[in-house]
């Protein structure tokens, strides 16, 4: 699978028309062309916040070029943009990203692929020491994601990037019951004398850490949308 990640800057005033477009007039058109929206969000803190955060799942690039191109040939779309723009672009910018799973997401066991996940989420574009894919992993794997679900963090998704700004990354998403957990999981993080620990070997061994400099983004779900634990994975 692959999956596509577009971060819009929205003008001022303009959420809420940003969500009546996606509500009320793209899901018979996303319906007809199989676009697959599997997450909608707003960025309540992060750059440029507040921004428009969505992810649409494709079965492979070929598949995602297809869905596209017959989406912009559609003369409803072009319809639906001049009514819910109404003279004035809504998106003042976009960035857009493409991520594929990593393995270590394949590996964590889960809750049903259905399960309604709501509460404050966290996208993280998370810079990673080049050359050293195969230890990222395995640090994720054996000590961060695990540190993480102890703080009170559901892990929704693990990706690559594979296309986009800053290639030495990985993308995290992760689903907090409240901002209150959130705060108090990062203190608890941060006080993890075992992770320091951990931090501290990478350095003596690398002369760097392996998880590097990160934007974070603190996510709600958009109205209207529910996230499933799955996100579209088959």
């Amino acid at each position: 699978m692959i999956y596509e990640l577009r971060l819009y800057s929205v003008a001022p005033g303009r959420m809420a028309d940003v969500h009546s477009r996606f509500n009320d007039h793209l899901p018979a058109l996303f319906k007809r062309h199989g676009v697959d929206c599997v997450g909608r969000w707003i960025a309540l803190a992060g750059p440029d916040a507040p921004r428009f955060v969505y992810l649409m799942a494709y079965r492979d690039y070929a598949q995602r070029e297809t869905t596209w191109a017959a989406f912009y040939q559609d003369a409803d779309w072009w319809r639906i943009r001049a009514e819910t723009n109404a003279g004035h672009e809504m998106v003042e910018r976009h960035d857009l990203f493409f991520i594929k799973p990593n393995a270590v997401w394949a590996a964590l066991a889960g809750a049903a692929a259905q399960e309604a996940i709501g509460g404050l989420h966290e996208l993280v574009q998370q810079q990673v020491a080049p050359g050293q894919a195969a230890a990222v992993n395995e640090f994720m794997k054996q000590t961060w994601l695990p540190r993480l679900r102890e703080a009170g963090a559901r892990v929704l998704g693990v990706f690559d990037m594979a296309a986009g700004s800053g290639m030495q990354k990985v993308v995290l998403l992760y689903a907090w019951p409240d901002a209150a957990k959130w705060h108090a999981g990062h203190r608890q993080l941060e006080a993890d004398e075992s992770l320091r620990a951990e931090l501290a070997a990478q350095r003596k061994k690398l002369g760097t850490t392996l998880f590097q400099r990160s934007e974070v983004n603190l996510l709600e779900p958009a109205p209207g949308m529910t996230i499933h634990a799955g996100l579209g994975r088959h």
